[in-house]
C-alpha cells in the first residue's frame, strides 16, 4: 500500500511540473497596471500639446518648492529689513553648530582660504589671487551678515555658493570663521581659562584646533 502511494505521489507530481503549457500569442494578464502604460514624456522630448512643442516645462511664475520659502530676510540673505547686514548671526551657536561649520569649511573653503584662513590654500599659485586673511581689521570687524554674503551674492573672484551650501551650513561656516579668528588671537588667559597648557599651544601650528567653540561661548 505504501508503495502504491508513493509512486501515485511520484507520478503526481511529474504530470504537474511537466505542466508548461502551450505559447500563447495573447498578452499577459496584468490584473494591477501600477501605471505602467500611462502616457508621458521623457526629458526633452516633443510635446506636441503645448505652442513651442517642449514636454519640459517652467515653474509657474510665482511658485516656490517646498520648504524653500525664504520669508526671514537675515537668516536667508543675511540682512535686515533695511537691507544692512545683521550683526550677529541669527541662530543659536553651540558646539556642535561649529564642529559642522569646520566640516564644511574643510571642504568649500580651504583649497583658497587655507586651513587657519590667512588666505594660503592650495590652489594659490595656479592662477588664483589671494583672498584676504580672515584676521585682517576689516574683516575682522565686518558684520556677521557681511561674511554670509560672500557666500550667499559671492564677492569679487569668488563665486556664490548658494547653491552648494544650505543655508545653515552657511551660517555654520561664518560661526566657523569666527572661531577661527579668536583661536589665532588667543590669549595666555584664555588658554587657561580653556584648561590648555600655554606652552604646548604657543608651540603648535594648528591652534584652530584649540577649543574654538569654547573660545567663542
Amino acid at each position: 500500500m505504501f508503495t502504491k502511494n508513493y509512486f501515485l505521489t511520484l507520478a503526481t507530481v511529474v504530470v504537474l511540473a511537466g505542466c508548461q503549457g502551450m505559447p500563447s500569442e495573447k498578452p499577459p494578464i496584468h490584473p494591477n497596471p501600477n501605471m505602467d502604460w500611462q502616457e508621458k514624456f521623457t526629458a526633452q522630448a516633443k510635446n506636441p500639446f503645448f505652442e513651442d512643442n517642449r514636454a519640459d516645462r517652467l515653474p509657474i511664475e510665482g511658485t516656490v518648492a517646498r520648504g524653500q520659502l525664504a520669508v526671514d530676510v537675515a537668516y536667508h540673505q543675511g540682512v535686515n529689513a533695511s537691507g544692512d547686514y545683521v550683526d550677529r548671526i541669527p541662530v543659536t551657536v553651540s558646539r556642535e553648530f561649529i564642529e559642522r561649520g569646520r566640516m564644511r569649511y574643510d571642504i568649500y573653503c580651504t583649497p583658497c582660504h587655507g586651513g587657519t584662513g590667512v588666505g594660503d590654500g592650495l590652489v594659490i599659485g595656479y592662477g588664483y589671487v589671494p583672498p584676504p586673511s580672515f584676521y585682517e581689521d576689516r574683516i575682522l570687524e565686518m558684520p556677521d551678515g557681511e561674511l554670509y554674503s560672500s557666500m550667499y551674492n559671492g564677492v569679487r573672484s569668488m563665486p556664490s555658493y548658494r547653491h552648494q551650501i544650505p543655508v545653515e551650513d552657511r551660517w555654520a561656516i561664518v560661526a566657523y570663521i569666527r572661531a577661527l579668528q579668536r583661536s589665532q588671537n588667543v590669549t595666555e588667559s584664555d588658554l587657561n581659562r580653556l584648561g590648555v597648557d600655554p606652552e604646548i599651544a604657543f608651540e603648535s601650528t594648528e591652534l584652530r584646533s584649540i577649543n574654538a567653540a569654547s573660545a567663542v561661548q
